[in-house]
Parts: C-alpha cells; structure tokens; sequence
C-alpha cells in the first residue's frame, strides 16, 4: 500500500461504495482505480478488502465493462492459497466494482527493487519458495473448470514479479487476471492486440499464435531467471528489440551470474525456457515439482519455510507496513469522530503521514482549562492585592498599575497553563500547520521525479543489466533515490495492477 492517500471526510460523511467504507486509494491506472476499503457489521465487526473499481467514464464503453467483468468471473471460480480471491463484484452509482481480499505485503517486484537498492540479492531460499507458491497458484487457475465441468482453458497471459504479492504471512500469490484468456471469456483479443507484459512474454505470444497454460510456464521461467541472477532476461530498449531477444537471443544459465544456483535448478529453469512449447514442462505443477526437487538435491539451496519468508518479508518492509497500519489506525479514529474532523488527502499520504496523538477526552480537557484558569487568576488577583497595600495610599494611578500596561490577567497566566487548557492538535478538528521544515520538505519531494512504469525511462542496452532496474517506490524511513544507474524505473507501489 506504498503511495496510498487517505479518503477525506468531508461535511457530507465518508464515502462508500455500497456498504464499504472507502480509506484509502492505493492506485489508479487506465481501466480502474484500487481502493483499500472497510465492511463493518454488529458487535464491532469489520473487515478490510481491496476494492477495483472500473472508471466511471468507461462505463458505456462494452468492450471495458467486458473485460473487467470477465476478470472478476474467471478469478472468482478460482478457489486456491495462493490466489488473490474475489469476494464479490456489483455496480453502484459509482460505478462496477471488484472486491478482492486485502493482502498485507508487497509485489515481488517491489522486494526485488528494495534488496537490489540495499546492494544486496534477495536468498535463493526465499526466491525458490516464492516462485513455487505462484507456480501452485498458476497451476490452480489453470484447471479451473466452467458450470459443466469442462476446463476453462485459462491462461494468465501477465505472469510477472508485479502480479505476484508476498505477503506478511511468507505466502505468495498470483494476482491479476484483468488480460487473461478463457474460453468463455466475453471479450477477445484483436488481429495484431497483444496483452500483457512484452519482456515476460512466451515466443507464440508475441508472434500471436494460440497459446496454452505453456505460454505461462514460459513466463514463469522467466521470473525464476531474474530471481536467481538478479538481472533483466530480455529487457531490451524498445518492444522491438525484446521480441527480437525473446525469440531469438541465447538464453544463458542463471549460474552464470549467481554461483549459488546448482546445475539442476539452472536445468529446471532452462527447460521451462525452451522456446518449444512441447519441450517444455507441460503444466506449472510440473514444472514447481521439478523445481522442489533440483532444491533439495543441492547441497547449498534449500526451499524457504513460510515462517523464514515471513521473516524476511518483515526485514524489508516490516518497519513500513506498521507505519501504515498506524496511519490508517489514526484516520480511522478521526474519521469514526465524525465529519468535523476533515483531513486532507495530502496531509494523510501513506507511508509517513504525520498525525497528532489520537484524540482524548475533550470534554476532560476543558475542565482541566477551567481550573487552571481559574487557579492562574487567583494568583493575579494576590499579587495586585499585595503590590497595592504595600503602595503609598491615595494613589488610585497605583492601583491601576497592577496590571503590566498593555497586558491583561488572562496575559499573566504561564504558558505551561496555556498549553494544558488550550486546543491541542489532537483535540483540534484539522491537522495541526505545516512547519517551515514541513513546507521545504514538500518542495524538495515534488522536485524528485516521478515513478516511471514498464514502459518509461532509458534502459541498458544490455539485456541482463542488474535488477536496480527496477526503481522502487521511496517508502519512509528511506531517503529518496533517483533511478539506479543504467536502469530503468518502473511503478511499483500498486500489488493490485
């Protein structure tokens, strides 16, 4: 949920679609925008869920609702661990929606950029256990079966580090099955249309032929290679020179460029790579067997534990999700205050908002006010009655000077008084003002230069440049960092796209 933005609460209430609560907007993209939202129910009931909903200027345009509402028909019917469930899907006033369960962690792209940012490659361990959960996911999608038991034909098409999420909890799942072909898919693709990811593209998908669950054996191979070398395996300049690279270039070992990788993992990983579809493995479970199997016959890899993936999954972005969790923690109290408490969404950016303490008794702290004040007056009045009896008598002009001139007895009550009775910041119905260090710290942040997705920035011309990359989204507590030298940038604060 890296980049999110708070809801703003305003004078109308909060928004919802139907009966969830909108929090946050986690993305937006061409076809639809993602939402983290709240389902609340009797005795304290709520449930957090991502929510896809479609553009509502594409709503009368067939061929868009086609295709967003196939892709919540064909995930739907997929019932799996490692797949992104869809909960319900539904139109309202705001448009068609998508519900998806919400899942606390980050795309496998993202933990890439953030270990190659470190200097450091992601562990084989953790790369092989990763892989193998989405080949699992890939395989259930895969034999998914329509209302009369006849196999759907599914084909992701879009298998990537970006549609694969890493959770909190070690497991990892595909997601994302918006271009996804089926047989009882409403829309189809066109003459010459080609959907997905082009650089993780099977050959006969760049060159349009009819495509089976190989071309997405294909694809996961791929994301293995990169894995394991810590490097771009066809990435070329252009779309051109991939497609070039992808079905022509030689395909070398990832122990080429990472020792650690055994002869029968790099030979597991090249065969799935075979440009031949039938020299392929033929399904992805034959494929995360094979993959099982070369791990534990070498003696330096072994395949994570959901519990040494957590582990890890917390080292890197640990300290970041607990800070959105405080985020959205802190927003829901203010917003659950009611509509009084209108914070803007730029204030509330995820991660790394800045809040006020959460909001006290405020009916408690004006009592408290009243008393110090009162106490504080007091105190004036005694000083005025001494400073005037031991003053000459009959000088009126010296009771009046009591009090310093200009000032008042309110001026004379301490300021540790003052601030005890006086608003708060978590008492206040705004956000508290930004700070000159506050305003400068914006500037220089609206000076860096946008996130760039797949398609933007100036690659290596070498294909298998490191995985810097990938340039990842900045996630406080880090400092901001421009692309990596000899990389290219690419978006990857949206585990939904």
């Amino acid at each position: 949920m890296a980049g999110a933005k708070l809801i703003d609460v305003t004078a109308e209430g909060r928004p919802h679609i139907d009966r969830y609560e909108l929090v946050a907007e986690i993305a937006s993209g061409g076809m639809a925008t993602v939402f983290l939202a709240r389902l609340s129910g009797v005795g304290g009931f709520q449930r957090f869920v991502a929510i896809k909903r479609l553009h509502p200027h594409l709503a009368n345009e067939n061929e868009f609702v086609q295709m967003f509402l196939d892709e919540a028909r064909l995930a739907a019917g997929i019932h799996h661990p490692n797949v992104v469930p869809i909960l319900e899907v539904g139109a309202s006033d705001r448009g068609y929606y998508i519900v998806m369960e919400y899942v606390e962690g980050n795309t496998l792209a993202h933990l890439l950029a953030r270990a190659a940012t470190a200097g450091v490659a992601m562990p084989a361990s953790i790369a092989l256990r990763v892989v193998i959960d989405m080949l699992a996911g890939l395989h259930g999608a895969h034999e998914l079966k329509d209302s009369q038991g006849n196999s759907a034909e599914l084909v992701h098409r879009d298998v990537s580090p970006q549609n694969v999420l890493v959770g909190m909890d070690g497991i990892s799942r595909i997601t994302d099955f918006g271009v996804a072909r089926a047989a009882s898919r409403l829309s189809g693709t066109g003459a010459g249309e080609l959907k997905g990811k082009i650089s993780y593209m099977a050959p006969e998908q760049t060159s349009g032929l009819p495509l089976d669950r190989r071309a997405d054996v294909f694809a996961s191979g791929i994301v293995l290679w990169e894995v394991l070398s810590g490097r771009r395996l066809f990435k070329a300049p252009n779309d051109a020179a991939t497609i070039t690279r992808i079905l022509k270039e030689p395909i070398p070992s990832p122990r080429q460029y990472n020792p650690v990788v055994s002869d029968e993992v790099a030979a597991v990983c090249l065969r799935a790579l075979e440009r031949d579809p039938n020299r392929r493995f033929g399904s992805a479970a034959q494929f995360g067997d094979a993959l099982e199997r070369a791990a534990a016959a070498s003696p330096r890899l072994h395949v994570a534990t959901p519990r040494e993936t957590a582990a890890y999954v917390s080292g890197v972005i640990g300290k970041d999700m607990e800070q959105q969790r405080e985020a959205v923690r802190v927003w829901l109290a203010r917003s659950d205050s009611g509509p009084s408490s209108t914070v803007s969404s730029a204030a509330m950016s995820l991660p790394g908002a800045q809040f006020g303490a959460p909001a006290r008794d405020t009916n408690a702290g004006s009592r408290r006010g009243v008393v110090i004040a009162a106490m504080a007056l007091g105190a004036v009045v005694a000083v005025a009655v001494v400073y005037v009896l031991r003053q000459p008598h009959g000088s009126v002009a010296g009771e009046a000077s009591a009090v310093p001139a200009g000032g008042s007895a309110a001026s004379a009550v301490p300021s540790g008084a003052a601030a005890d009775g006086g608003a708060s910041p978590a008492a206040s119905s705004g956000p508290p003002a930004p700070s000159a260090a506050d305003g400068a710290a914006q500037k220089a942040e609206a000076a860096q230069p946008p996130a760039q997705d797949l398609a933007g920035g100036q690659p290596n011309p070498d294909s298998r440049e490191p995985l810097p990359g990938y340039r990842p989204v900045p996630v406080q507590p880090m400092p901001r960092r421009g692309p990596v030298r000899g990389g290219r940038g690419i978006d990857l604060s949206n585990p939904y796209r």
